[in-house]
């Protein structure tokens, strides 16, 4: 049962890592992603700015916690399994700028489409 909730929180979060990024980009497939896709863009730069703790995270921890498995890094999802894995340690504000810039650069393709 722990497993299972640490793996779905894990997958959840990572869709949601992954929306928040390109989910902008989609909107050119799907226009009806427009709405969820700020929201999105909205809780996860809140996230960056505050650096609050995740619901998903907690939810994810309970779950490793449960199966014996190490709780993720004190600083969250993202810390634990991209920094110094996908991008490297001390990168994580360049790595947040350039997301805002994607993401800001999407709407602005939407704007003028």
């Amino acid at each position: 049962m722990h497993r299972v909730v640490a793996a779905t929180a894990f997958v959840a979060h990572l869709a949601f890592v992954g929306f928040t990024i390109v989910g902008g980009f989609l909107v050119w497939l799907l226009p009806g992603l427009l709405i969820p896709h700020i929201a999105a863009a909205a809780w996860g730069g809140r996230m960056a700015v505050t650096k609050a703790r995740c619901p998903l995270s907690t939810l994810e921890n309970w779950g490793r916690a449960g199966a014996g498995r190490e709780r993720l890094d004190d600083r969250g999802f993202i810390a634990h399994y991209f920094e110094g894995k996908v991008y490297p340690k001390g990168w994580a504000r360049r790595i947040e700028v350039t997301v805002g810039g994607l993401i800001l650069g999407s709407w602005a393709l939407i704007a003028t489409r």
